[in-house]
């Protein structure tokens, strides 16, 4: 990890997450407005104080990986490090949150509408593990660079899917 090149994925990537941090702005927009979620089905689970705290996590950790990714994209600052590893890092909280709010929404009751709430393999946490992944680098020849991190692509995914079909009953998520 010598220095940072943005590429047309990491490009996405953050084009995803400034979606995202759109739907969080809405969410919290809602939140302060009872009038909107009068109505919601998903109001129990909406106002529910662990889901509130992950999802202003979210909404810190994504913005934070946003700024980093345009001050990384500035020429002059492609060599910081600390950026970087900031950038890194919240990347990966981004993964993480995605499936702890998983977990935690299948944890409480919160009415008979969970089949309606659309909840299924988190995608964005895993383009952030791989964009991780493919900012290192694990070897100075080329192809064998490349290798490894097609592999740990490939198996990341995998680990994951295993992951999601493993909790797939366990955390109810056939209701979601």
């Amino acid at each position: 990890m010598k220095y940072f090149k943005s590429n047309t994925f990491e490009i996405i990537v953050a084009i995803l997450t400034l979606f995202s941090i759109v739907g969080l702005s809405f969410y919290f927009y809602d939140l302060k407005d009872s009038n909107s979620t009068i109505n919601s089905p998903y109001v129990e689970f909406y106002n529910n104080p662990g889901i509130v705290i992950i999802s202003f996590a979210s909404l810190i950790s994504m913005s934070i990986f946003i700024i980093c990714f345009g001050i990384l994209s500035v020429v002059k600052f492609r060599g910081n490090k600390v950026i970087l590893t900031v950038y890194i890092l919240s990347a990966l909280i981004i993964g993480f949150l995605q499936w702890y709010e998983l977990y935690y929404g299948s944890t409480f009751y919160y009415g008979e509408v969970r089949d309606k709430q659309g909840l299924m393999f988190p995608v964005l946490s895993f383009l952030m593990a791989t964009l991780v992944i493919w900012k290192f680098n694990y070897s100075v020849e080329y192809k064998r660079n490349l290798a490894i991190k097609l592999i740990l692509t490939v198996l990341v995914f995998i680990s994951l899917r295993c992951l999601w079909i493993l909790v797939y009953e366990s955390w109810k998520l056939w209701q979601s």
